[in-house]
């Protein structure tokens, strides 16, 4: 695992992430969130057709930004997206162009999942760019129809941690109602706010830690009581008193991921382990994890896992964990005492 260090995650550019089935809803809101500042911007779209923007630089990728969501190396180290984030990072250190930030907008009905997942955790990516917030533009009336209709709209809204919301239905009770019930912990905007871009920066893991508010990331109360969202999702916390043990833990996600992986639209967690000074931060993506960080200066009172799932309910996570958890340690405990016999005695294979 990796400790964090501000000063390396504050040399990253923040990247946003804009979903939304309404493609006019949410190129209105790209328009206005780039005409009222919060900094020099770099757009990458998936609408090659679309508008120019008011912007440093705007990349188009036609297809898709990534390939696969489930898929090799290459796949996703060969997506547009990655290719695009580089560009623009080498044409930014070559002096052609100047921005502090970059919009990633996807098409109207697309999976945001592989575009996180590329934000969290390509090497190539990685070292220059953050993931900051995910944001989904939605509207009432006619486009929760369309919401219905699409594959990942509901999937959009559930992952966000911004929603902004049109003239129309920021005071329309059925649009409130399903907001709360897909996602009760993202923050609500009006699409018309002005300085739009400083209400939606600024959500992401690592510059939450650069301001100190790691529970603000992990919004675990909001999922305290809560199971069945909408549409067959779930979002639920849970917390434990004692301290975890890594191994344990890190075997039972990992085989949770690899059977469940493609339901598991995120994992969020900070959890105090055994014989470490402050918690460790977990960040995923269905099958993918940012590297895990440890932050040896911040103190939790009690270890939280957050999880956004399709079809996978509190119920059968919380089994596992006490079903399968001692079994990882267990297995945990039987490595350990394999190297210890080994330590004393070379001879002895490990």
């Amino acid at each position: 695992m990796l400790r964090f260090i501000p000063d390396s995650a504050r040399a990253k550019l923040p990247a946003i992430v804009v979903c939304g089935v309404d493609a006019r809803t949410r190129t209105e809101t790209v328009e206005h969130l780039l005409e009222t500042g919060g900094g020099r911007w770099a757009v990458i779209s998936n609408d090659v057709d679309g508008p120019e923007f008011a912007a440093a630089s705007t990349d188009r990728v036609a297809g898709q930004m990534v390939p696969h969501a489930i898929g090799c190396l290459c796949c996703i180290t060969r997506s547009g997206l990655v290719s695009s984030l580089r560009r623009l990072f080498a044409q930014r250190a070559q002096g052609e162009i100047e921005f502090d930030q970059v919009l990633i907008e996807t098409l109207a009905d697309a999976d945001p999942a592989p575009i996180m997942q590329t934000l969290l955790n390509n090497a190539l990516v990685t070292e220059y760019f953050r993931l900051d917030s995910v944001v989904t533009v939605t509207g009432g009336g006619d486009r929760l129809n369309a919401l219905a209709r699409s594959q990942y709209g509901f999937k959009q809204l559930a992952v966000a941690d911004r929603i902004v919301l049109d003239t129309a239905s920021r005071d329309d009770p059925a649009t409130q109602a399903l907001l709360q019930g897909l996602n009760p912990g993202a923050v609500r905007v009006p699409s018309d706010q002005p300085f739009l871009a400083e209400a939606l920066l600024g959500a992401g893991l690592e510059t939450r830690l650069l301001d100190g508010d790691l529970s603000s990331w992990l919004a675990s109360p909001h999922y305290a009581n809560s199971d069945l969202l909408e549409n067959g999702l779930h979002g639920f916390a849970i917390e434990f008193s004692h301290a975890l043990e890594w191994e344990a833990l890190h075997g039972w996600l990992n085989a949770g991921t690899q059977s469940n992986g493609d339901v598991m639209y995120r994992t969020k967690g900070a959890i105090n382990i055994k014989g470490m000074d402050g918690p460790v931060v977990i960040n995923g993506v269905q099958h993918v994890y940012q590297p895990p960080q440890w932050l040896p200066e911040a103190a939790v009172d009690r270890s939280r896992l957050l999880f956004i799932t399709s079809n996978l309910d509190r119920a059968a996570v919380e089994d596992s964990l006490r079903l399968d958890l001692p079994h990882f340690q267990r297995m945990s405990d039987a490595r350990a005492a394999r190297a210890a016999r080994a330590a004393r005695d070379p001879s002895l294979p490990a």
